[in-house]
């Protein structure tokens, strides 16, 4: 009815596809084990194949060449799933997927019971200090540690196990899997431990030195803390804290009582709010009531301890203090050291001799990743960085410093120690290939290389150094069965021949874990060593055998360096972090031989009985790639009540991932979908249909009201081809991509003066290059520093649709580092379509559509309404300022919700889109923001932004008051 005076209006629905819905709880099982979801391997290289295996209750799977490692992996498996089931009960129905990778420098492993109970083993043994050096075997340690989280995890009984047989593998059936990490980690790292036979880490003296450290701190970390522990000191604070809780469980009720807890809990279908009632139901108390008494526990047992070590502390005088143990090397005119704070970025700096106040340093080139350096007074300094590739891999490489710049010296090499030789022309280097230790001599002018030394299975080379006259390389070696000791390897056929068929010459047989030897100038070598269960620095002759110690601490003395004019420079673990230290004239505290010392551990072989196995076969994907779990959806509002349901799944090396939703509105008659399928990280093709909701009232001049209501429907599907072709460190990269975006029209209501809709439908192939060397720090909120660059080439000339012509896009974004935790960030973006393209928008406060690579079309502009301009040009602008507030990293009581960091920032945004026949009108906003991060289910941090934003423009400006919750679900 169209009368004169009658009026339209018009409230807009959008139908987004909801992943929930019985509840919120529901949600966060589908998030917690997307957060737990394995990570793809690496890429193939050429003439790599996968393999498979299987025993009773694994299956592993393994590249081409690592068939010996797998089928031991696969005995000790089987060996460690014999030991733990008596302790666990129970086990997993099915079959735990193995998969065994060497892409890493690193030592780790991790496991997951989503969507499918699995483990992840870094076959690289730990070669340094660090508490997983107290090993009988790196990958027997690392199974069962692992295993063990699988079997805790998997743990189901009563109306849980039940519901998983309709539901399947869904996150909230898992109790276990939803408890603090504290709880998690402290399961495994006891039941890693055998103090019998003196490996675990809660026999090691790092654990021992870190928990009296804490003791003695007077800030013994409360169970609040310690249930969302992410970035306090001591880091990894869930795993010792937990550790030692579990074991003063252990040692208070028995072990019986932590086995009945572990049940008991394991029936709870509703997840997080019943654990205090397990604990009061087993061990009498809640966990409050137990923490405290463990706190009580520890301070009784270390405080005499800590009053005796202080009494007879030897130490030397603070320079500096780091929270993580700093790389150190003597220089020519100083000592030179890798900072690393959490703050800012990374840099080699030098303490010169003249000056060793506290605070002077020199800087000389920043850098990231470096785990080893060496200056040589011809050659240049020379460093050992762990560089992070596209393809998955993270492992290290030689770099050398000339000129105030860096030069390459391997490619994919990784070579993770390194020491000049005495000619200044060759580099001695470590790496551990296929879990194989070896020594290797580098040309350093053309990076010429050979192999000296290849140790056998179970040989893991640390520290090394070269002696002052070139005669000898001592290193801490750890050989099979036994623990980490001091051995020399005579070098003076060097560079002429290999030393292949030379052996070691051992100079320490002990239970102590000797490591980074460094020789002094008279021929001596100063190491870091435990002989009493502390940590400190000892010299040792060669020749005669006879040992020195050289400091006293409380906590323990690492990785000393003999500096000229400085004289002994190592680092002390402190209450707060690492200590670098100086002694200028050492004295003998003790002295004493090495045979006193004499202890071997002479640990059992980790294979006992060879399992019976399958024959070898190539790797399928099928048999791990059927979804494992469905989830029903209920969203009901004013418009429409949805059901469906959703699933999803991947196969044992992660390369296939795939997820669906579908729902049905029944109020309207049309169906949601949500669908997608990633192989690895460099394919993705997403589908999207969803529908929007228009309701019209129209007002008559008789007083009536007309409602009606049009159903838009949006369909998104995008094709992404990522990392084609990558290089400078894989900061530059190569994308392609397809995307089609059609919007329709479903129904409408037969109302006057209804506003036409005009449907759209756009196709776009593209390419982008994009840069990003941008770096993160522990303790700085977002991008600490560096910079982000893409352009983007895409044409709507391939694909018949509403638009025609091309698009192009860029942005920059830097990223610079203030002193302290606060940073400045800049960024400029622009955009030019031909007219005939669709038009960009601009305006809203939603960030994230501007990190879309393809179809890309809206920029935020902070105080503006969305689309507050249109056109096909667009230039933008953004200054802001970012800095940490707080910390307060705690959870609320043991309740799935805590909260950790609160940062806060000022920005400035401008911009103007506009056609080609237009004036360009700029609109500029400004405003701040407050983000605080939600700790919840203990795992899941989701930055929460509140803020506000004024817009200056007189007619188009506005008032903003917003809420984004940020948080990456797939």
């Amino acid at each position: 009815m169209s009368v004169k005076g009658s009026t339209l209006k018009r409230t807009v629905y959008i139908g987004t596809h909801i992943c929930l819905l019985v509840g919120i709880l529901f949600c966060v099982g589908l998030i917690l084990p997307s957060a737990m979801a394995a990570q793809s391997v690496s890429w193939d290289r050429q003439n790599q194949t996968w393999l498979s295996q299987q025993s009773e209750h694994f299956t592993i799977h393994f590249r081409d060449g690592h068939q010996s490692q797998a089928a031991k992996s696969l005995d000790i498996a089987e060996r460690v799933h014999s030991e733990l089931l008596p302790f666990f009960f129970h086990a997993p129905e099915n079959r735990t997927e193995i998969v065994l990778v060497d892409d890493f420098d690193f030592s780790n492993g991790w496991a997951t019971p989503f969507p499918f109970a699995q483990i992840r083993l870094f076959m690289s043994p730990p070669e340094d200090v660090n508490g997983l050096e107290a090993n009988n075997e790196w990958l027997h340690m690392l199974i069962r540690h692992e295993y063990a989280h699988i079997m805790h995890m998997e743990l189901g009984a009563g109306a849980v196990k039940g519901v998983r047989k309709v539901l399947g593998r869904n996150g909230l059936l898992f109790p276990h899997a939803l408890t603090p990490s504290m709880l998690i980690e402290g399961v495994a790292v006891y039941l890693e431990t055998n103090k019998a036979l003196g490996y675990g880490r809660l026999q090691g003296s790092i654990y021992d030195m870190q928990m009296r450290m804490e003791v003695a701190s007077g800030k013994f970390n409360d169970l609040e803390q310690v249930v969302v522990a992410s970035r306090e000191w001591p880091l990894g604070s869930q795993y010792l804290y937990g550790a030692y809780f579990i074991e003063y469980l252990v040692a208070t009720y028995g072990e019986e009582k932590l086995a009945l807890f572990l049940q008991d809990y394991s029936r709870k279908l509703l997840p997080y709010f019943l654990l205090n009632g397990s604990a009061e139901t087993v061990f009498g108390k809640d966990f409050f009531q137990l923490w405290d008494d463990f706190q009580q526990d520890f301070e009784t047992r270390y405080n005499s301890q800590i009053k005796e070590l202080a009494q007879q502390a030897v130490t030397g005088r603070d320079i500096a203090i780091n929270p993580y143990l700093q790389v150190t090397a003597p220089g020519n005119h100083g000592l030179l050291v890798a900072r690393k704070n959490g703050e800012d970025r990374a840099v080699i700096s030098r303490l010169n001799n003249s000056d060793q106040s506290e605070g002077k340093w020199q800087n000389i080139a920043n850098t990231k990743g470096i785990t080893a350096l060496d200056l040589h007074p011809t050659g240049g300094l020379v460093v050992s960085r762990i560089v992070n590739y596209t393809d998955g891999r993270q492992i290290n490489d030689l770099f050398l410093y000339q000129d105030k710049g860096w030069i390459r010296l391997t490619e994919r090499l990784r070579f993770r120690k390194v020491r000049w030789m005495l000619n200044g022309r060759q580099l001695l280097a470590s790496r551990n290939i296929d879990g194989l230790s070896e020594l290797w001599l580098i040309d350093a002018g053309n990076s010429h290389t050979s192999l000296v030394w290849r140790g056998e299975q179970g040989d893991v080379l640390g520290g090394f150094d070269i002696s002052p006259t070139g005669d000898f390389v001592v290193a801490s070696m750890k050989r099979p069965h036994q623990g980490w000791n001091l051995e020399r390897l005579p070098i003076t056929s060097l560079p002429s021949n290999t030393l292949l068929d030379i052996d070691w010459l051992p100079l320490t047989d002990t239970k102590a874990t000797e490591n980074s030897p460094v020789y002094l100038p008279d021929g001596r070598i100063a190491y870091s060593a435990d002989y009493e269960g502390i940590y400190n620095i000892f010299v040792i002759a060669p020749n005669s055998g006879e040992v020195t110690q050289w400091t006293r601490e409380i906590g323990g003395a690492f990785q000393p360096q003999w500096q000229p004019y400085l004289g002994l420079a190592y680092q002390a673990y402190g209450t707060d972090g690492y200590h670098l230290k100086v002694i200028e004239q050492p004295k003998p505290l003790t002295t004493f031989t090495v045979n006193s010392q004499q202890g071997r551990y002479d640990y059992p072989p980790v294979v006992v009985n060879t399992s019976d196995k399958s024959a070898v076969e190539p790797y399928t994907p099928w048999s791990s790639l059927r979804p494992r779990t469905w989830l029903p959806l209920l969203f009901i509002d004013d418009n429409s009540t949805e059901v469906g349901f959703v699933t999803s799944g991947s196969d044992a090396l992660s390369r296939h991932n795939y997820w669906v939703s579908s729902s049905w509105d029944f109020d309207n008659d049309v169906a949601n979908f949500n669908a997608g399928y990633r192989y690895d990280n460099r394919w993705l093709l997403a589908y999207e249909r969803s529908h929007n909701f228009e309701t019209f009232i129209q007002n008559t001049s008789a007083g009536n009201e007309i409602t009606g209501r049009r159903i838009t429907q949006d369909d998104n599907i995008l094709l992404q081809r990522n990392n084609i072709f990558t290089a400078w460190e894989d900061d530059l990269a190569l994308h392609a991509g397809v995307t089609w975006e059609k919007e329709s029209l479903v129904s409408e209501p037969s109302l006057s003066n209804l506003p036409p809709y005009r449907p759209a439908d756009e196709s776009l192939f593209g390419f982008a290059f994009t840069f990003d060397n941008r770096e993160t720090y522990l303790n700085v909120p977002g991008i600490g520093w560096g910079h982000y660059a893409d352009f983007i080439v895409e044409t709507n000339a391939l694909f018949n649709g509403d638009f025609s012509g091309e698009k192009y896009q860029g942005q920059w974004r830097g990223t610079w580092d203030f002193p302290g935790r606060t940073t400045l960030t800049g960024r400029l973006g622009f955009g030019y379509a031909d007219d005939s393209a669709k038009s960009f928008r601009l305006g809203g406060t939603d960030l994230l559509e501007e990190s879309r690579l393809f179809g890309r079309d809206t920029q935020a502009l902070r105080g503006y309404d969305e689309s507050v301009q249109r056109g096909h040009r667009y230039a933008t602008q953004r200054l802001e300022i970012e800095t940490w507030l707080g910390r307060l990293e705690r959870n609320w009581r043991l309740y799935p919700v805590g909260i950790g960091d609160i940062s806060g920032s000022v920005f400035i945004d401008s911009g103007a889109a506009w056609k080609e026949s237009n004036n360009i009108q700029q609109l500029t906003g400004a405003g701040v923001q407050i983000t605080i991060e939600a700790k919840l289910g203990y795992g899941l941090t989701l930055p929460i932004t509140l803020g506000y934003a004024h817009g200056f423009d007189e007619e188009l400006g506005k008032e903003q008051f917003y809420l984004n919750v940020t948080g990456g679900f797939w």
